[in-house]
């Protein structure tokens, strides 16, 4: 948030004083330190002067201290309620803290008397852009298909087909949510739904999910779970997950720990373990390493090698996998993603498969 260039102190504010002239050039210069140090000596002397408060508000502000800044505007306007200053000073930093309602409330009240008070339109613009961007919205679509050849450990050999599509939606700039149906055909078909929610906070991310699949052969019946993106600084990021399922044969306990780091600007690796429990096992383990890498030309690509506990309603295999995989920008909107991966499921059978989606963002890019 680009506070300090935003919070200037009105033009027109009477400077009575040295001390003041000297307050505001440090704050100009962004010696906000300074500023806060001058306004203070002042105040100490005139403790109840709204002009010394609502200039100290700026300072505070400007230094990311939003929540002493509020404190502090709260005062001088309680001391002059009716200074156009103060009021507009308030509104910005009511806007600022994500008070949305409120800073529109305080503008309103500035835009009865003095609809064309220097500031008030950008404020008002930019309260309007907020409300905009909280409403719900869908952010993009996407359809896809995957044919595999599955070879059995029996000799049979058959040709899987799946059918996707996807949708998510988003509201605010810190939520959203996604649906996503399949529809996978062997012998017999299974139709899975699957959904989830993300909230982020700060540097974090947190998720809900869940799934159903109606009348199952071979996919759960339900699932439900949870985890987080936890950062440790600006490259390192802690993955952690949890997932109950209930599948026909038996119901299923698993959760994972994994590191995110960020090597480059296009360059990113993970590393997880996989832990389970049930599916006809006291528990078992696995790993799964991932790269993505944005290539100028080429598009976004990823690659994963995992060995993991993989659940069926014939109960958990070790199932041993490798993809790979590139989503290329076809226009503004559509992307296509072409991905290629092989699995071998132990005591069971052997996936090659390949699949192509489309993706269609909607809307203006958040």
């Amino acid at each position: 948030m680009a506070v300090a260039a935003a919070v200037a102190l009105p033009a027109g504010a009477q400077v009575g004083t040295s001390e003041r002239e000297a307050a505001q050039a440090a704050y100009v210069a962004g010696n906000f330190a300074r500023a806060e140090q001058l306004l203070g000596e002042l105040l100490a002397k005139s403790p109840l002067d709204p002009d010394l408060l609502r200039r100290l508000a700026a300072v505070q502000a400007a230094k990311g201290n939003l929540d002493m800044a509020q404190a502090t505007i709260d005062k001088a306007y309680d001391l002059a309620p009716t200074d156009t200053d103060i009021q507009l000073a308030r509104a910005n930093i009511l806007f600022w803290r994500g008070q949305i309602a409120e800073a529109t409330l305080q503008a309103d009240q500035i835009a009865e008397r003095n609809p064309d008070y220097p500031g008030l339109d950008s404020l008002r613009t930019s309260l309007r852009e907020a409300v905009d961007a909280r409403k719900f919205r869908f952010r993009s679509a996407g359809a896809g298909v995957s044919v595999s050849d599955a070879r059995f450990a029996s000799g049979a050999d058959q040709t899987w087909y799946v059918q996707r599509g996807s949708l998510s939606a988003q509201w605010g700039d810190r939520r959203s949510a996604s649906l996503d149906v399949e529809r996978e055909e062997r012998r017999v078909t299974d139709t899975h739904i699957a959904g989830r929610v993300d909230l982020a906070e700060g540097n974090n991310r947190f998720f809900v999910a869940g799934t159903i699949t109606p009348n199952p052969d071979f996919r759960e019946t339900w699932s439900f779970g949870g985890g987080a993106e936890i950062a440790l600084g600006r490259r390192s990021t802690v993955l952690i997950d949890g997932r109950f399922a209930e599948y026909t044969g038996d119901d299923v306990t698993a959760f994972g720990v994994g590191l995110r780091q960020t090597l480059s600007s296009r360059l990113e690796v993970s590393a997880r373990s996989i832990h389970l429990l049930g599916g006809g096992d006291d528990y078992r383990f696995g790993a799964a390493l991932r790269a993505d890498y944005s290539h100028p030309q080429i598009g976004d690509i990823f690659a994963i090698l995992a060995s993991y506990p993989d659940v069926e309603n014939d109960g958990a295999q070790q199932l041993r996998s490798v993809a790979i995989g590139v989503r290329r920008p076809l226009s503004d909107q559509l992307s296509l993603g072409v991905t290629g991966e092989y699995e071998s499921r132990a005591n069971s059978y052997d996936r090659t498969a390949i699949s192509l989606d489309l993706r269609l963002r909607i809307g203006k890019r958040s």
